[in-house]
């Protein structure tokens, strides 16, 4: 499967962070069974009912789920942004009415 494919096939956006898991197999005669060398794999961390869940990706995927994760931190951060504004707006109106009253 071509990269444009592959790359289609990835939501614009997703809530995670893209993030590098070590962990042991469990399998008694391991590498990983010392502690030492761990498996690696790239996963997508992400909260879901109060638990942290993961994504195993596979290798041609991270970039593009890594920029949807990116691309979800910016949206959030600018409707956050708008949101504080309108607080702010709120907050300076509500004031304004108040001190018209007192006087």
């Amino acid at each position: 499967m071509g990269i444009n494919k592959r790359i289609e096939k990835v939501p614009r956006m997703i809530r995670g962070s893209v993030v590098l898991h070590r962990r042991k197999c469990g399998k008694p005669n391991c590498r990983c069974a010392a502690g030492v060398e761990r498996h690696e794999s790239t996963v997508l961390s992400y909260s879901e009912g109060g638990r942290t869940r993961f994504v195993m990706l596979a290798a041609e995927d991270v970039d593009a789920v890594r920029a949807a994760t990116v691309r979800y931190q910016q949206a959030k951060a600018r409707v956050e942004e708008e949101a504080n504004v309108g607080l702010h707006g709120l907050i300076a109106r509500v004031a304004a009415t108040r001190a018209a009253r007192a006087r």
